[in-house]
């Protein structure tokens, strides 16, 4: 939403449009001109208090209007009761500012001290940088735990002095406060104990087989015993469970004492707490993320699809409700965004999906591609479209997506098919480009399964006897994986060449890389010289020597991610038959 701008004149502009006989109208005038604030608090605080507001920074040196040399008498008046006006402001400035440093409250803008509540006035008046969403003073709002009867004294986890939320009212769940606090010491002591425990462990690591040491158990024995001791659920526990029921209804968690053993029902309660601190964390990530001003951008932090939480980059066009999220979660296999990591959970326990949609056109080992046609399967690739967006600037792409066909890019396991990456390319492309956008996702870079990509897109080109470029502007990382993959085509060429002669077009036939791109690449190497009006390839020895002693120490797993023509399976599309 655009700012406001308010547009207030000081006194001394009005007095050099005014006569004297109007000095009395002019102060009515400006005492009815109230800020946004001024009105809702001008019942505690007087008018003529109220220091005239500025429209870009805070200063209090007093608004400087009219000619130096010629000042009216009207003028100089009015001057008087601005200057009196001014001193009364610094004034009430100073003892804001000994008030506030008093508190440990002073803020410092500009060289000027400036109390906490002058500053949320200033924000709402668009004198500094106004929030991207109001300051939520819990203090006036929600101190207050909404469950009747409750104090909002203690916490669930037993970490905190207060709340004011049903999650974590003690009251809520048939606590007190105090055996909170009780759990949340004793479940810190658990913790260094357990920290010992682990680091026996790791001091007993290098045995064969490890026994179990004395604390580990004595600590089996005593759960052990401990959850032996089952009670048993008489009429009398039955009874008392049905007048809770009736006494307190849905207001109160049902009570649970008495159903199974102490051990359990304290390792419950611990359960619950640890539930609570979790929500708290979370509610805090949302509270720095929507607590920013307009300066910052306002864009989806964190990604997590499949075992992986990613670190976005750029901003992707989801929607509002989406958008304004930290981070939100995609099912790996339909690309479903999410909200929460509940509503994800309850997806992936009724999502029917295990790969991409379309058709598998390349199978090797663990690698599979497939087709999807943007027109069949429309909201597939929109979603694929969005989640790109996240790690390409440049990507304008969203909606329409029916003109393209996506080829995806996965890795198989018992579990599924994951997605690696994918590229995209038009279905009738009229300056023969064969990647409109292409991407390899953040946690499978830099282990050759771009070059895949790449390569996997000119085999695609050969099978259609074309020659194909990508589409420009490509981003710096695909610009980087381009330039490696020509080199290292070009070089194993001319390493495998025998002849005497050589001709850029046969190369490009041949690799079904562009010419310009060819001559590109031999310009960077250094292998492309004019002489005497000619174009000469130069075959470096050293320079294909060191491809080739750089390819040979390649590890085994990177080595073997190469496309194997073999496995392709596919028809071009104007090679296919009308369908019946």
């Amino acid at each position: 939403m655009p700012r406001r701008k308010r547009h207030v004149e000081s006194a001394s502009e009005e007095s050099d449009n005014s006569n004297g006989n109007e000095s009395e109208e002019d102060h009515t005038e400006q005492t009815t001109r109230l800020t946004r604030r001024s009105a809702a608090s001008n019942s505690t605080q007087h008018l003529d208090t109220l220091p005239p507001p500025k429209r870009k920074r805070i200063v209090r040196e007093p608004a400087v209007s009219g000619s130096d040399s010629e000042e009216t008498p009207e003028a100089q008046g009015s001057k008087a009761n601005e200057k009196n006006k001014q001193q009364s402001n610094r004034g009430k400035a100073k003892n804001s500012a000994k008030k506030t440093q008093s508190e440990g409250k002073t803020v410092h803008f500009n060289g000027d001290v400036v109390d906490e509540e002058d500053m949320d006035e200033e924000n709402l008046l668009g004198l500094t940088e106004r929030r991207a969403t109001p300051k939520t003073n819990y203090d006036e709002t929600s101190a207050h735990c909404p469950l009747p009867g409750c104090d909002s004294k203690g916490h669930l986890s037993g970490r905190h002095e207060s709340h004011r939320t049903l999650t974590s009212c003690p009251l809520f769940h048939n606590t007190s406060a105090e055996e909170c606090k009780t759990r949340f010491e004793s479940r810190a002591k658990h913790t260094e104990d357990k920290k010992k425990v682990l680091a026996e462990m790791k001091d007993r690591r290098g045995l064969r087989q490890l026994v179990p040491s004395e604390s580990q158990k004595a600590k089996l024995e005593k759960v052990t015993k401990a959850r032996s001791k089952k009670p048993e659920i008489t009429e009398d526990v039955r009874e008392k469970h049905r007048q809770h029921k009736q006494k307190h209804g849905n207001s109160r968690q049902p009570l649970i004492t008495g159903l199974t053993s102490d051990y359990d029902y304290e390792l419950f309660r611990e359960a619950q707490a640890r539930a609570c601190e979790l929500l708290i964390k979370e509610e805090h990530q949302m509270t720095q993320h929507f607590a920013k001003t307009d300066l910052q951008e306002y864009r989806i932090k964190k990604l997590e699809i499949g075992c992986f939480e990613i670190n976005t980059w750029y901003s992707s066009p989801y929607p509002e409700e989406y958008a304004r999220l930290p981070k939100i979660y995609l099912c790996e296999f339909c690309l479903k965004y999410m909200r929460t990591a509940t509503i994800l959970r309850r997806h992936m326990a009724k999502c029917l999906w295990r790969h991409p949609p379309g058709d598998e056109i390349y199978r090797k080992g663990n690698i599979s591609f497939f087709e999807v046609d943007g027109k069949k399967n429309k909201v597939y690739c929109q979603n694929l479209c969005l989640l790109a967006k996240l790690f390409l600037d440049h990507k304008t792409l969203y909606f329409d997506v029916e003109p393209f066909l996506f080829y995806v890019m996965t890795e198989n396991d018992a579990s599924g098919c994951h997605i690696v990456g994918y590229f995209s390319k038009e279905k009738n492309s009229f300056l023969n480009y064969n990647v409109s956008c292409i991407l390899t996702l953040p946690q499978y870079m830099r282990q050759g399964f771009g070059k895949m990509l790449i390569d996997f897109s000119y085999l695609l080109s050969k099978e259609e006897e074309k020659v194909g470029s990508p589409e420009r502007p490509l981003s710096d990382l695909g610009l980087l994986s381009y330039r490696s993959y020509w080199k290292d085509v070009l070089l194993d060429y001319l390493h495998k060449y025998k002849g005497q002669e050589i001709c850029i077009r046969d190369v490009s036939q041949e690799t079904a890389i562009n010419a310009n791109d060819i001559v590109s690449t031999l310009q960077a190497l250094g292998m492309l010289k004019y002489w005497k009006g000619k174009h000469l390839v130069l075959k470096k020895q050293e320079l294909i020597d060191e491809f080739l002693e750089k390819k040979a120490s390649r590890p085994a797993d990177f080595a073997n991610k190469v496309i194997d023509s073999s496995c392709l399976k596919w028809i071009p599309q104007n090679k296919r038959g009308s369908p019946s």
